[in-house]
């Protein structure tokens, strides 16, 4: 047995007894995040925002930061297409370099004529000018792997989803739903080259977002992506800039981190995620108010396409919608998108049932990534060429005790 689960017990149970000493005060942030919301000011909101609050990502505001928005009627006729997707990563144990993206489609069609395809399109990148991204002005490049290899995936959902789209019934109200956020988070903090958000995301997915914008002109189409149980604290900071008495520049260090030298101020919300502070909100079926995603990345590089975001409670969870500002600012596509989401969350247990079968229909599975192993050195022996693998790689395959 490589790990002692005995020493490893006793520790989990230390972190519980730790959690639950911390429970209370965190009780009592959340009814400060709860008076705080209750008391917000949009204009006293937008002077502060305007003022600078360096390092913070605040939200705007675009609605009563209060409202809560039932669900609108169900259509009686509708269709939910969903992609998911899952890769296999350049391994350097293997005899050559490539790697692999599979996206699982789910289009379900509900109403007087029911139907549902689910289908997988894998793509294996393999070529010298698929494994890298590269800038011709200055000859530098970037591997796709890693986290780049996540945000390239992204990009392949999102154009299958305008693939799917442009083959749909046009007079069929329809959303479109990705897993995930519609932001490439992925690229922020790694230092990358301008040359690699600006190819994943101005040429990847702000280009199919135009396809998709360009789509829903002639028929009524809505673009969302989920996120179940996001982590996200973006609404939680709006309040933070609102209520901390530490100020702008020392309040992001200081607010929810208790320590010496530290005392927390007077109704304190630090430490407290946003879908905490809506699960005590929202009602099953509803949504929160919207808000507009401040990032870099949508900046400088999403060309004018802003992501505004809502959370909605799905009946098992509270979930996080984005959507891009042109849905936002449609309040028709916009209630298409509220509405679907909660049912799809209801059919799916929680969850939306086409994201759940997009997903299905893209896991790569550790069987299916030792097959794939297997496919690429039957190949390379059928082309007579040497196969080789590294001694570490053998080493794991075999066992000498």
């Amino acid at each position: 047995m490589s790990l002692d689960l005995g020493k490893t017990a006793l520790q989990i149970d230390g972190m519980a007894v730790e959690l639950k000493t911390r429970q209370s005060d965190r009780q009592l942030r959340l009814q400060a995040a709860l008076r705080a919301i209750g008391d917000f000011s949009l204009d006293s909101y937008n002077s502060r925002r305007e003022q600078g609050v360096d390092g913070w990502a605040v939200p705007s505001v675009l609605e009563d930061s209060r409202s809560r928005r039932p669900p609108p009627p169900l259509l009686s006729d509708f269709c939910v297409v969903a992609t998911d997707g899952s890769h296999i990563d350049v391994d350097r144990h293997l005899p050559v370099r490539c790697f692999l993206i599979n996206v699982g489609v789910s289009v379900l069609t509900y109403g007087s004529l029911p139907d549902a395809r689910l289908f997988s399109r894998p793509r294996l990148y393999a070529r010298n000018d698929e494994l890298a991204i590269r800038d011709d002005s200055s000859y530098r490049e970037q591997a796709i792997e890693g986290v780049v290899l996540g945000a390239k995936r992204t990009v392949e959902e999102i154009r299958a989803l305008v693939e799917v789209a442009r083959e749909l019934p046009p007079n069929t109200p329809t959303i479109c739903l990705l897993d995930g956020s519609l932001v490439m988070l992925g690229l922020v903090g790694h230092g990358f080259y301008d040359f690699v958000p600006r190819e994943l995301s101005e040429e990847g997915v702000v280009q199919a977002l135009e396809e998709l914008r360009k789509i829903a002109k002639d028929r009524p189409l809505a673009v969302a992506s989920y996120i179940s149980l996001p982590g996200s604290a973006e609404v939680m900071r709006a309040l933070r800039l609102m209520v901390c008495s530490y100020g702008l520049s020392d309040s992001e260090s200081r607010c929810g981190l208790p320590g010496a030298g530290r005392e927390p101020c007077d109704g304190c919300v630090g430490g407290v995620l946003d879908r905490e502070l809506f699960a005590s909100m929202l009602a099953p079926g509803e949504r929160s108010a919207l808000f507009g995603i401040s990032s870099p990345i949508v900046d400088n590089h999403y060309q004018g396409h802003g992501v505004d975001f809502f959370y909605i409670n799905g009946g098992e969870e509270i979930g996080r919608v984005e959507v891009p500002s042109w849905v936002a600012d449609d309040e028709g596509l916009l209630s298409l998108v509220h509405s679907l989401v909660v049912d799809q969350c209801r059919r799916g247990r929680g969850y939306p049932v086409a994201l759940m079968e997009a997903h299905e229909q893209a896991a790569v599975g550790s069987a299916d990534r030792r097959h794939f192993v297997e496919l690429v050195d039957q190949a390379l022996n059928d082309q007579g060429m040497p196969v080789y693998t590294s001694e570490k790689a053998l080493s794991k395959r075999l066992r000498w005790l």
